[in-house]
């Protein structure tokens, strides 16, 4: 199983400011992301990112023989039923979430399934264990997961020691506020933290943007 998280971020770590505007990215790094969307087998977002942005999170700019699926972690089941991923191909969304989410959610849950959507239960409590998320996952065959965060979900996934690489782009600009690449409690110390070293370092051909992969050591 190997996870990646895809972000595009200002200098000072912010892939939105303080208003929510998260349009950093320019055409070359939108087509980066399109081709790491057509390498997954799933591609997944957060709660917060799917209500606020509402994405497709199809593969466009790339040529891609097959669409991924795509994927809301989502332990309260709090994502309304209308959003995109759920009005658009159905039938290659799905929903992971905890049983306690579904029990409040049932109507919800009906009409979803209904849809061809599928709800995976991967956790007892609305606030889930990524490493059993990721089991779930992994037992129905999906190896390689796209991540494009918000930043809660980036941090649970940091936090619960998953993540194999971080594929960042750095944007020119200084935000000053707003939402980081990884928001949560954060660690205690340094040494808890898991640590990445650069694979590789590319200006992108826009000239004003710097991507770096980042490989997990242990």
């Amino acid at each position: 199983m190997e996870v990646v998280i895809f972000s595009t971020a200002s200098l000072d770590g912010r892939i939105a400011t303080r208003t929510g505007d998260s349009k950093l990215s320019c055409e070359h790094d939108l087509r980066l992301l399109h081709k790491w969307r057509c390498w997954a087998d799933i591609v997944l977002v957060g709660a917060r990112t799917a209500i606020v942005d509402n994405p497709g999170l199809f593969v466009k700019r790339y040529p891609c023989s097959r669409q991924p699926l795509r994927g809301v972690v989502d332990g309260s089941f709090r994502v309304p039923h209308n959003l995109r991923l759920f009005t658009e191909m159905p039938w290659l969304s799905v929903v992971i979430t905890s049983w306690r989410g579904v029990r409040q959610n049932q109507l919800k849950y009906k009409h979803l399934s209904s849809k061809g959507v599928r709800v995976i239960i991967a956790d007892d409590e609305s606030k889930m264990n990524m490493k059993r998320v990721i089991y779930r996952l992994n037992e129905l065959g999906i190896r390689k997961v796209l991540v494009e965060g918000g930043g809660g979900l980036n941090w649970s996934l940091v936090k619960d020691d998953v993540v194999n690489k971080m594929e960042i782009t750095y944007v020119g600009k200084v935000l000053g506020n707003g939402t980081q690449v990884v928001e949560g409690e954060g660690f205690l110390t340094v040494s808890e933290a898991p640590s990445f070293v650069p694979e590789s370092i590319r200006v992108c051909e826009c000239g004003k943007c710097v991507h770096v992969s980042w490989k997990r050591i242990p």
